[in-house]
């Protein structure tokens, strides 16, 4: 995220750029006069890239020729299709459910999945175009946490990777695949996006939850 030291040292490069250029070209440099609005440019610039950051990104009116980022806010249903086998039977599991909890700005994305035994938490992320202008792909780096008294009994803390597939403008899915650091991999797909961002598992089956 850009700060107001950040906006200000832009402002003031472009200036002193600025000025140094009608110099070189013999041409008359204005008084000190000129810089005396600088604080109020900085402060204007610095409120318009926050509000365009958090909110005005997503408008309608940007989408394709000034942002190309996907729109991913939301509470998602997530379904898991994991490749690991029951030894006890030598079946693989039946996939597991929970939700995906997306929050975003234009510089920024957090993702939490939470299903009835862990959570996983977002550590690396890139949202990358594909070769298709309307095409992302989102790329990531996670950390699951099992519930405590889950550790050392049936899962152990890990961290994995996945890639999925952005679907449709508005975006109505994500889907993909993911790997882990346990040697396990397979199927992932988010939906049925709702906008409410839901804090913990049990709030979001309670809400929309079949």
């Amino acid at each position: 995220m850009l700060t107001r030291l950040h906006i200000s040292s832009f402002i003031g490069l472009t200036i002193a750029v600025w000025l140094l250029a009608l110099w070189f070209q013999g041409m008359p440099v204005l008084s000190a006069d000129f810089i005396k609005p600088f604080g109020t440019v900085v402060g204007i610039m610095t409120f318009a890239v926050t509000m365009f950051n958090k909110y005005l990104w997503s408008w309608k009116i940007f989408k394709g020729w000034y942002v190309k980022r996907p729109d991913l806010r939301g509470t998602w249903k997530v379904e898991l299709k994991s490749s690991w086998v029951d030894p006890e039977t030598g079946k693989c599991i039946d996939p597991i459910y929970g939700y995906a909890v997306i929050r975003q700005s234009l510089t920024f994305l957090s993702v939490r999945l939470m299903t009835k035994e862990s959570r996983s938490i977002l550590v690396a992320h890139s949202i990358d175009q594909q070769e298709d202008d309307d095409l992302f792909k989102l790329v990531g780096v996670y950390r699951n946490e099992p519930k405590i008294e889950l550790q050392g009994v049936r899962s152990e803390m890990h961290h994995g990777s996945f890639a999925l597939e952005v679907h449709g403008y508005p975006v109505y899915e994500l889907q993909g695949h993911y790997w882990t650091d346990r040697g396990t991999k397979g199927g992932m797909k988010l939906e049925s996006k709702v906008k409410t961002l839901y804090d913990t598992y049990e709030q979001a089956d309670r809400e929309i939850g079949n």
